[in-house]
């Protein structure tokens, strides 16, 4: 039995994708106005710091991006000319598309598959007024690596390809689709967050750049893979009800009301007809699927973490074995660490499990998710390492990065 999200969650999630898609055509128009704005207030442009961009171009490699997509030979001939305004449209529109993909990725949104967490922006005077930092210092070096993450993890995966023997094109591969997947992610992630790495099968909650509690987990089946995305963890919810969503309950619960009654009702299962349709719940109980508990995490998809019954799965080195949703080991620990602050310890909680009833439990402050899919990762000594591709995902980022 699995929990997953349901059709309506679907539906939500594939107008969620469009606003992402229309938000890529928005930045298109922005860029240009970024591109206009700068060409109708000149930069001052000259050689020498043109020349500084140039050489960036000529390196970007370390980011895990190409070269040649930032035209260098053009901005060599507009540097080699004679016509001013040339070099300044063609420096201009240069520095501007290498600040977007650093700041934003070069994956647009919209293009990135199912992946829902909100996108860095880049606007058209952040743009001009960076140009002129990097022309007042002479070197646009500075200013556009302020743009890349400015993490421990981003540094790693750089050191490592940078270290990388030649003909290793499997790891170049998801040393730069990881690299671009971080240049996705805000900034910012939260002093305290939940991190999970579908490929690695595990979740972790970070407290100020420290591991407060470390998780395996597992994640949705290839058929039914779990998304990327972010949320915020509210509350707590120890010995939750199971609404079986529709998919689940066509798939194979309907059935088994529909032909044992009797063994769903000693499966914890209630159900009544509305609407034409049949609505299924399971009440809490050892043979609940979300288990123990269910992180409340509000999310168009309706993808949750959550306990689960069936804890021998996490023997398993692959564990793709959900609908959607990821199933988390020792989730009272989980609890334990996120409701701290609030004053729950596991003797409250192992005492408010034991009474089998539901019970909401907020946390002290909202705290970010993240839902991610990075298949090289940076081991807090400085070593990568490198995770099988579960859902294929890498090929289309090597794709649009031209690998």
């Amino acid at each position: 039995m699995n929990p997953t999200y349901a059709t309506p969650g679907a539906d939500r999630a594939r107008a969620c994708l469009c606003g992402l898609a229309a938000i890529a055509m928005l930045w298109a128009v922005s860029f240009g106005a970024a591109v206009a704005a700068a060409a109708q207030e000149p930069r001052h442009w000259d050689r020498e710091v043109a020349g500084t961009l140039l050489a960036y171009i000529e390196h970007i490699d370390r980011h895990g991006l190409d070269p040649a997509d930032y035209d260098p030979a053009s901005l060599e001939r507009a540097i080699g000319s004679d016509d001013s305004q040339a070099l300044e449209r063609q420096a201009t529109r240069t520095f501007g598309e290498v600040a977007m993909d650093l700041a934003i990725g070069h994956v647009r949104p919209g293009r990135r598959g199912r992946y829902y967490i909100q996108p860095n922006t880049l606007a058209p005077s952040d743009v001009a007024l960076l140009i002129d930092r990097a022309i007042e210092a002479r070197s646009v070096t500075h200013v556009l690596e302020a743009l890349a993450p400015q993490n421990r993890e981003y540094d790693a995966l750089r050191a490592a390809l940078a270290g990388l023997e030649p003909g290793a094109s499997e790891q170049r591969r998801k040393l730069e689709a990881s690299l671009e997947r971080w240049r996705w992610l805000p900034r910012a992630l939260g002093e305290r967050h939940v991190f999970i790495n579908i490929p690695e099968y595990r979740l972790r909650l970070m407290d100020r750049g420290g591991e407060a509690s470390s998780h395996s987990v597992i994640v949705g089946k290839t058929s039914t893979p779990t998304p990327q995305f972010s949320a915020s963890v509210t509350a707590v919810i120890l010995n939750p009800s199971w609404h079986v969503p529709q998919s689940i309950v066509a798939e194979s619960v309907g059935r088994l009301v529909r032909n044992s009654p009797a063994t769903a009702r000693a499966r914890g299962y209630t159900w009544s007809y509305a609407g034409g349709g049949l609505r299924v719940t399971q009440q809490p109980g050892p043979q609940n699927a979300l288990g123990q508990m269910k992180l409340e995490m509000a999310n168009p998809l309706t993808v949750y973490v959550h306990d689960t019954p069936s804890k021998d799965l996490f023997e398993r080195e692959e564990r793709t074995f959900s609908h959607g949703c990821i199933r988390t080991q020792n989730p009272l620990d989980l609890a334990a660490a996120l409701l701290a602050d609030a004053g729950w310890g596991r003797t409250e909680i192992d005492q408010a499990v034991a009474g089998r009833r539901t019970q909401r439990v907020a946390l002290a402050a909202a705290v970010p998710i993240y839902v991610v899919y990075m298949t090289a990762i940076a081991r807090p000594d400085g070593s990568v390492s490198y995770l099988d591709d579960p859902y294929r995902l890498d090929a289309a980022i090597a794709g649009e990065l031209g690998g």
